[in-house]
């Protein structure tokens, strides 16, 4: 500061100095000036009035260059200060010019002039100037008081708006406490949870920061609602989740249910087997596998999101609600109860937990007087199926939303409660698949249900296993049913049978017949049938087997199409076990057949044995193609299983069996015709001509051969040929030498040569018979099968008449030792028998007792009139009278003694 004035004073003086300078030395000379610009009293009082003018005049601009000093030392209380300084100065810097103005006279004459005019000045000052300060005093201090009193009424109302002003504020905190309060209440009506607990968190906080001391009691009652409130908001959070569950687990679940199943069933599965067609895939890539799930179409899926059947914004407002009061394990428990309970009247009328009561009229373990089970049918099933599946989808979209928490970070939580719900329903699964569905279209629907609720559960990663295993049951129960269908089918088709070659009189009829008995490769058969109806305008063709052989054929087929296609596309694990089971009950479709036919072989009818024979040869064929077409065909689709049908086996069983009984009722039936002969071993006449019963018996075996066994393959034929004349022979020479008398005519000896000539006579005429049957007649009807092979083929066209004659000549030798008998006791020579080189020519098949038992019973023969050379032609042929009164005979014997059909 007093730097501040020293700047000051100092350049005050060089302005006064500048505004002097016009003031000469001969205007004031030397004479002493009052520093504080009063002039003497000698300078008023003089005379020299212009002197002092001049003296004390001051131009305006050098005048105000004082001013802004003056006014400035006065602002800041320095006048006094300056005035020293200026008295200082002046000591200093005008000590030569008082001596100076003194010595001037002119200007001692303007003091003495202006000191009169000073005096005016001065008195003018004192009196006018000090009034007027007085007066200016006396205002300034009227205004000073009331500005005082206005500043003091300022301050209070100062003081009196800031408590205006807080009240103010407080008033506004209240209002906000207040609606805070309400809007609370508001948001709890209108079901903003969260919205509401945020606001009464603003409200505890703000009174706690505002209010918490002060007497607000009305406030303290606001403050202590909030405990009851939030109690509310809790209540109300619970019902909120109460509610929710009654709009999202209600009768809409079934509806939700057969959205999904019907986007399964009616638009995935026929995109899909639409798709794998067109781009013929693999049989074995069956719906749900990964490669059709990678091609789904997602708008399809997309439709079917559990975010468009279920809002779950309830549950997420409750967990933040919750979270946020600290309560959650309270959220969960609660939950947990009405989930629980809701768990409950989804699964009725299935009991979720079993209860102690029971009926008491029911058996323990039983379930068949279940409410459950008492409502059990498709219909139900299929709602029932769609509830939970419904539910299912529910809980896995409510607990991903959620992140597991109120199933207490449970990630199994969903496939948990679906097994047990499983556990509990597949007894009754079975129950109503074993005693309910009896109906093949009832078992084709609810494998359809099952089928297309499993595939959905392994989408969902839910197990499937218990359920699968059903579906395995109701594969096992439809191919049980279709085996009762087939065999009812086939018993029908078997005592309808006619037991006679099918008879074809249509081209178009026959080639479906044959490519469904497997013959269509059967090129023999095929260029006989062309042969036999070339030139000819009418088809007609006699087919060796019985219709009953390629209706079997069809049924057989359709039943392994059947089983199949029960199969496709809907079953996809444990193929193996399935090609088990079909390869199983096929199995058990042909012993059924070979059953019923073994049966068939009871009857006492050569014509429907000789017929069973030939189907069986068929039947046979038909197990190794039915082997060869559900290998190629098989479940697995793999074709490096090779499938063979033990039915190849019992099917040939079963032939050997037919023809053992062939064989003995034919040898049965000789036997008898056997009994009537009688040789008369004491006659004493010679016969040229076969007695009338071996005729019977001769006319038997070629009627037999010609008709009821020429259907037979030509190896059968030849076989029951050689059989039958063998055991001819055999019991013609035990009746020769065991049941003739001690004693034994020789007329009865030449007769019975005459009765052996004719039976042999009759094997060159059945083979000649079955000959021309080979060339043409009959070859459409011999089967050719491995079992049974044929003769008609190219060993037998090279060479037929060698064959023959082969045949014949093995044919008669069966007869040898018999003719060697005859000619023994024709020769009554024992020592012809004891000569070795003769026995060994003529009686080579002749033991020693039976050469010494028939020798003994020769006696000397009686002269009669013999043939000519004493045997029998049988190729004489008879008169007309002769063959009438001979057929008439045998045709009457014969029906006393067969069952010809």
């Amino acid at each position: 500061m007093e730097q501040d004035y020293n700047a000051l004073s100092q350049e005050f003086q060089k302005i006064l100095l500048t505004s002097s300078a016009a003031v000469g030395s001969n205007a004031l000379g030397k004479e002493e000036i009052d520093i504080n610009g009063d002039v003497s009293d000698k300078l008023i009082t003089s005379t020299h009035t212009d002197l002092y003018v001049e003296v004390t005049e001051l131009d305006s601009p050098d005048f105000d260059k004082w001013v802004p000093f003056l006014r400035n030392s006065i602002e800041k209380g320095q006048l006094n200060t300056v005035i020293d300084e200026l008295e200082t100065s002046i000591d200093d810097n005008f000590n030569h010019v008082e001596y100076e103005l003194l010595h001037d006279s002119q200007l001692n004459d303007n003091l003495e002039s202006s000191i009169t005019a000073i005096s005016g000045i001065q008195s003018t000052i004192q009196h006018e100037l000090l009034d007027e300060i007085t007066s200016f005093q006396d205002q300034l201090n009227e205004s000073t008081n009331k500005l005082i009193a206005k500043k003091q009424l300022y301050v209070n109302n100062k003081k009196t708006s800031l408590k205006i002003a807080e009240a103010r504020i407080i008033m506004n905190k209240v209002v906000r406490l207040l609606e805070l309060s309400s809007n609370c209440q508001n948001l709890i009506q209108e079901r903003s949870f969260f919205k509401a607990l945020q606001s009464l968190d603003t409200l505890e906080r703000m009174y706690l920061q505002e209010f918490k001391d002060t007497n607000f009691d009305f406030l303290k009652e606001f403050y202590n609602s909030v405990p009851l409130l939030k109690s509310v908001i809790e209540d109300e959070c619970i019902n909120l989740i109460k509610n929710s569950f009654n709009s999202n687990l209600g009768k809409n679940l079934v509806d939700v249910g057969k959205h999904v199943f019907d986007a399964y069933e009616k638009e995935l599965l026929p995109a899909w087997i639409e798709r794998k067609s067109s781009m013929k895939l693999y049989s074995n890539f069956n719906f749900n596998s990964p490669a059709e799930v990678s091609t789904r179409d997602q708008a399809v899926l997309e439709r079917i999101t559990s975010e468009h059947f279920f809002n779950l914004d309830e549950f997420h407002d409750a967990i933040m609600i919750f979270e946020k009061l600290n309560e959650l394990p309270y959220l969960i428990s609660e939950f947990e109860k009405e989930y629980e309970f809701r768990k409950t009247k989804i699964i009725h009328p299935l009991l979720w937990k079993k209860t102690t009561t029971t009926n008491a009229n029911s058996i323990p373990g039983d379930i068949s007087m279940d409410a459950f089970t008492k409502q059990m049918n498709l219909d139900f099933f299929t709602d029932y199926f769609a509830k939970i599946m419904g539910f299912l989808l529910y809980d896995i979209n409510l607990n991903n939303a959620t992140e597991y928490l109120l199933v207490n970070n449970n990630q199994n939580a969903t496939n948990e409660f679906w097994k047990g719900l499983m556990n509990r329903i597949c007894q009754y699964l079975k129950y109503f698949l074993n005693n309910m569905l009896i109906e093949e279209n009832d078992l084709v629907k609810f494998k359809d249900l099952l089928a297309i609720f499993i595939c959905m559960l392994e989408n969902y990663k839910l197990n499937t296993e218990p359920l699968y295993e059903i579906l395995v049951s109701v594969f096992e129960q439809y191919c049980t049913l279709k085996i009762n269908h087939f065999n009812k089918e086939f018993t029908d088709l078997l005592n309808e049978d006619d037991f006679m070659p099918l008879t074809v009189n249509s081209r178009q009829l026959y080639e479906k017949v044959i490519k469904v008995c497997w013959l269509t490769n059967d090129k023999q058969l095929h260029d006989t049938v062309m042969k036999n109806n070339q030139g000819s305008d009418e088809f007609s063709v006699i087919l060796p087997f019985s219709p009953l052989y390629p209706m079997t054929c069809t049924i057989v087929k359709k039943l392994y199409n059947d089983i199949t296609k029960f199969t496709f596309e809907l079953y996809r694990h444990d193929l193996a076990q399935l090609n088990k089971i079909v390869i199983g009950y096929m199995e058990s479709t042909n012993e059924v057949v070979n059953k019923m036919i073994r049966d068939k072989l009871d009857s006492t009818s050569r014509e429907e044995i000789s017929q069973i024979l030939i189907n069986l040869d068929y039947f046979i064929i038909g197990a190794k193609e039915m082997s060869n077409y559900m290998t190629k065909e098989n479940i697995l689709k793999n074709p490096d299983i090779e499938i063979r049908l033990s039915a190849i086996k019992s099917f040939t069983e079963s032939r050997k069996m037919a023809e053992t009984k062939l064989i003995q009722l034919i040898d049965s039936k000789i036997s008898d015709i056997l009994e009537t002969v009688n040789f008369e071993w004491n006659s004493k006449e010679i016969r040229q001509d076969p007695d009338i019963t071996i005729i019977d018996v001769g006319q038997f075996l070629e009627m037999m051969f010609a008709s009821t066994l020429v259907n037979l393959p030509y190896s059968v034929q030849t076989l029951l040929i050689f059989r039958e004349f063998d055991s001819l022979a055999r019991k013609v020479l035990e009746i020769l030498l065991n049941d003739t008398p001690s004693h034994i005519s020789q007329e009865s000896v030449h007769n019975f040569g005459v009765d052996i000539n004719y039976l042999q006579g009759i094997i060159p005429r059945i083979f000649a018979f079955l000959r021309d049957d080979s060339n043409g007649n009959n070859a459409a009807l011999t089967p050719v099968t491995p079992s049974t092979p044929t003769f008609s083929g190219p060993n037998m066209e090279a060479n037929p008449t060698t064959l023959f004659e082969n045949n014949i000549k093995s044919l008669e030798e069966t007869f040898t030792e018999l003719n060697q008998c005859i000619e023994l006791l024709k020769t009554q020579d024992p020592q012809a028998y004891a000569d070795s080189e003769t026995r060994m020519k003529k009686f080579s098949r002749i033991k020693n007792e039976e050469a010494k038992l028939l020798l003994n019973k020769v006696r000397i023969m009686t002269p009669a009139t013999p043939a000519e050379d004493g045997r029998f032609d049988g190729n004489r042929q008879s008169t007309p009278d002769e063959r009438d009164s001979s057929l008439e005979l045998n045709t009457n014997r014969l029906a006393s003694f067969f069952n010809r059909r």
